[in-house]
């Protein structure tokens, strides 16, 4: 991951811009810890960039400039390439300057694999284009600044005075002519996705939306040609052997088996391209480039379903004398009545999760070496990182987003207990379940909307009317399942990408490559779901059925839990859209 930072002054003041730097700069440092510089382009644009360097044969230094362009990328581009050995950094210069125009670039851009925002100068054209991939998984701000009129993207925020600063939606490609800087209108938005409303909200008169008709988005093919209904299917199995589950009986037809062989085979490739593209050495041995068989790639680990199949398939691509790290975070519990404890309790729910699903990975894979490493963090030590904390999950404010925010920091940092020892993480990667949820119904309102509308639409009779209820549930859980997409990207990736960055970690979700969104967003609700049979078992059933298939019989039937709950940094009596107050107690 690196750090980005581009201020654009309207009346050529460079103060003002070093300024606005000096804010943040610490911050951009800890996002790119292996090479950092400082770059002014008339007087008029200040670049910064920071670089962790993960693709190439050698590092590439931020910001890049060519008689052509200026360019600061923080990102993975994962999609084949003429030489795998070069930058991917280099590589996108290069395509970028290769582009005629503005539709050239839009169309680089959209068919990127792989996390990204990037900013760059075209100086032919005297522009400064900026954007963040359509997922949103990395993250990019977007401040004015009242009284000068000035602009600045980064990949963090600071101390910016009389200044609005939003996270910029990923909604397409921006860009803003330099000679229309002090313009009301100077910011022009080609889009890639068909809804736009949240950024016209945001800027208002400061955005042109420019649609063409040659914008044609290319889209994502790979889909399930699988036709099959979890409740027909159950339904029909009623006189299934006694002591034959779900999991058994769903397996045996040949459609839902087919389904789950090609989710596997998908997100094996999605974790592949994202453990083997990053540089051999670890977080001690890169600076020397010294080969070693310490932690290179480390699992947020919380022993549910989502982290461990990311554990189990990730043994696959790291050496079997290099240990992988599974990250598990627990917080003292926040005392309310003041009453002074002797000891404090680290076996939160995530904590014996986390154990008991270890002991599962140590049977299946018993020659990888897992380093479990126990994260304890006390109240007084959150408080010491309250402000740091805060600043990161910036302009996010709430209880959910600080409480996340802190179990994701102190995760990546990975300062801990090992076996009883002290020990520090030495991963430079590490890997997120994030996107599962959202994608295979993971959550309490996916199974509210479900209920609630199959409740309302079920009546007494013939098995037609039955039928047509679930029809109904499942149509109420698709539009879920589809809103919960929708505003995916402006919930928590550009948040989590901020928080675990800091400590110079990448966070890499497999679960949210390309093809596999396409994939799943293929199946039907009533392919990805059973409500009635549970929690643990109904909601995201699918995958629980490539977990079992795993051979994940322990790890497939664990019930959600979220995080903040899980590690016990936050409790149910709070709402979590209020504003924070867990970090002050």
């Amino acid at each position: 991951m690196c750090g980005i930072f581009c201020y654009l002054c309207t009346n050529n003041n460079t103060s003002d811009g070093e300024l606005a730097l000096e804010t943040c700069r610490d911050r951009l440092k800890n996002r790119g810890p292996n090479h950092y510089a400082t770059l002014w382009y008339e007087s008029r644009v200040l670049f910064y960039g920071s670089v962790l360097w993960h693709q190439g044969v050698s590092l590439c230094p931020q910001p890049i400039e060519t008689d052509e362009t200026v360019l600061i990328f923080n990102g993975d581009i994962f999609q084949t390439r003429e030489d795998m050995q070069e930058s991917d950094t280099r590589w996108l210069l290069h395509s970028i300057e290769r582009c005629a125009d503005e539709n050239a670039v839009f169309h680089l851009l959209v068919s990127l694999r792989g996390p990204f925002s990037v900013v760059f100068l075209r100086k032919r054209e005297n522009r400064i284009y900026f954007a963040r991939d359509a997922i949103g998984r990395n993250s990019l701000l977007l401040g004015l600044v009242a009284d000068s009129g000035n602009i600045f993207i980064s990949s963090v925020g600071g101390l910016f005075a009389s200044s609005v600063v939003h996270e910029l939606p990923p909604n397409g490609l921006y860009f803003i002519d330099l000679k229309r800087i002090n313009e009301p209108n100077c910011i022009t938005l080609l889009p890639w996705t068909d809804d736009c409303t949240q950024t016209e909200q945001m800027f208002g008169n400061a955005l042109t939306i420019q649609l063409k008709n040659e914008l044609v988005i290319p889209q994502q093919r790979i889909t399930v040609q699988q036709n099959f209904n979890f409740h027909q299917l159950l339904t029909a199995a009623d006189a299934s052997p006694p002591e034959e589950g779900p999991f058994e009986t769903l397996l045996k037809c040949a459609a839902v088996n087919n389904t789950c062989n090609q989710l596997l085979s998908t997100l094996l490739k999605s974790i592949q391209e994202r453990i083997t593209n990053t540089t051999p050495f670890c977080k001690l041995c890169v600076a020397s480039q010294s080969p070693c068989a310490h932690p290179k790639v480390g699992i947020l680990f919380s022993g549910g379903i989502d982290c461990t199949i990311l554990a189990l398939l990730a043994d696959e691509f790291v050496p079997e004398p290099v240990p992988i790290e599974l990250l598990n975070v627990a917080f003292e519990k926040v005392n309310r009545a003041n009453v002074q404890r002797s000891q404090i309790d680290w076996n939160v729910p995530d904590r014996l999760t986390g154990l008991s699903t270890l002991e599962e990975l140590q049977r299946i894979k018993p020659n990888r070496k897992w380093n479990f490493v126990e994260i304890n963090i006390s109240r007084h030590e959150l408080n010491e990182q309250r402000k740091t904390i805060s600043n990161l999950v910036f302009p996010l404010r709430n209880v959910l987003d600080e409480s996340l925010g802190a179990a994701l920091w102190f995760a990546s940092k990975g300062v801990g207990v090992k076996g009883g020892e002290p020990y520090t993480s030495t991963s430079r990667v590490l890997l997120l379940g994030s996107g599962a949820d959202e994608l295979f119904g993971g959550y309490t309102r996916h199974k509210t909307a479900f209920d609630r509308t199959l409740r309302l639409h079920q009546e007494k009779g013939s098995t037609a009317h039955m039928d047509d209820a679930f029809l109904k549930a499942y149509e109420a859980l698709e539009e879920e399942l589809n809103l919960d997409w929708r505003r995916l990207p402006s919930r928590n990736l550009a948040r989590d990408d901020r928080v675990i960055s800091d400590n110079g970690v990448t966070p890499r979700t497999p679960y949210l490559q390309e093809d596999f969104i396409a994939l799943v967003r293929s199946l039907k609700a009533s392919q990805r779901c059973y409500h009635p049979l549970g929690p643990g078992i109904g909601d995201k059933l699918v995958l629980r059925l490539c977990a079992y298939k795993l051979g994940l019989n322990q790890a497939s039937v664990l019930r959600k839990r979220a995080l903040q709950f899980g590690s016990r940094i936050a409790d149910r009596k709070q709402n979590a859209t209020d504003r924070s107050a867990y970090l002050e107690d």
